[in-house]
């Protein structure tokens, strides 16, 4: 008994195994993956948790179906249905089928991947284009009170105009108030033991371990240029340039994708200028005069599933966030 079940296994393994093989090829092509993604409502322009699902392509269910046939031709030729050659022949025609739609498959994944990392180099060069946007705006309105309508007058701001900004010598020191320090502060001993705490900046400035100087500063310098920005503008993803600003990012991975696109280079060639749509507004409400920002990409780079744009700020609200969950 345990020799004919040898004898068995050894004669049908192998094409059991490709049957076997093929169908579970085919169930895995035909079942759909769930990807979790983050989306915008578009009733409460909140972000929330959402999912995209992805298909396996033609390609990959035909070579599974491919190799489900090359195993039930290999189980017919061990039952002796069909002859040497005709199993021969036709393992070979399925097998190079296989290959075929194997090499198809796997260019299809890179192509993919390759998407992937091109929307990923979009969003994020966008996300730093509306930043920057976004920061002239604010500084602009610091000083005037309103956004400025036109990217020409952003320019012009950055280029030419001056902004008050507090700059500071030396360091806060990172421990308590001292007895002798909390007397010049005015503590007292007993009842200001809370004071006694961290020295914050306004203790400093009073003890002149700080000094603070509010001077005018050129625009570029405060946001750009100076070394405070520099330092703080580390994470950047490319340089900033005061005549580029505003305009539509020129991403390399997108265009290499996107070449020959007649769609999108049509819808690039009707944005002139080829900026970021920008639209502000001040509006009164009873006694007080509130300004609106909102800012978005034109053109969106989203090869896999629909979803709104980048956006900054809002047309009936008055924030400065990014639509991107921006903190």
């Amino acid at each position: 008994m345990l020799e004919q079940l040898g004898v068995f296994t050894k004669k049908y393994m192998f094409p059991l195994f490709i049957i076997t093989a093929g169908v579970v090829l085919i169930i895995i092509g035909l079942i759909p993956s769930i990807i979790p993604v983050q989306v915008r409502n578009p009733t409460t322009g909140e972000i929330e948790e959402g999912v995209t699902i992805i298909m396996q392509t033609k390609d990959f269910l035909m070579g599974a179906t491919a190799i489900l046939i090359a195993g039930i031709i290999t189980l017919l030729y061990t039952l002796e249905i069909i002859s040497k050659l005709i199993n021969t022949i036709l393992l070979v025609l399925l097998f190079a089928t296989t290959g075929f739609f194997a090499y198809k498959s796997y260019k299809s994944v890179k192509e993919t991947i390759a998407q992937n990392d091109a929307k990923e180099d979009w969003d994020n060069s966008t996300k730093q284009a509306l930043s920057d946007v976004r920061d002239v705006q604010l500084a602009y309105k610091k000083k005037y009170g309103f956004y400025a309508s036109e990217y020409k007058e952003l320019t012009r701001f950055l280029k030419e105009d001056k902004i008050m900004d507090v700059i500071i010598k030396g360091e806060i020191p990172d421990r308590r108030v001292t007895d002798e320090e909390g007397k010049i502060l005015g503590y007292d001993k007993l009842k200001d033991e809370a004071k006694y705490n961290d020295i914050d900046e306004a203790e400093a400035v009073l003890l002149e371990i700080i000094e603070k100087d509010t001077l005018w500063y050129p625009v570029m310098e405060v946001l750009f240029t100076g070394e405070l920005a520099k330092r703080t503008n580390e994470a950047r993803l490319y340089p900033f340039e005061v005549d580029a600003l505003g305009k539509i990012v020129d991403v390399p991975s997108v265009n290499k994708l996107t070449k020959g696109n007649k769609s999108r280079a049509t819808k690039l060639a009707a944005i002139n200028p080829p900026v970021y749509h920008m639209y502000t507004d001040t509006i009164r409400e009873e006694e007080d005069l509130i300004s609106h920002l909102y800012l978005y990409d034109p053109i969106p780079y989203d090869p896999f599933v629909k979803r709104d744009t980048l956006k900054v700020g809002s047309k009936t609200e008055p924030k400065t966030n990014g639509s991107w969950a921006e903190k």
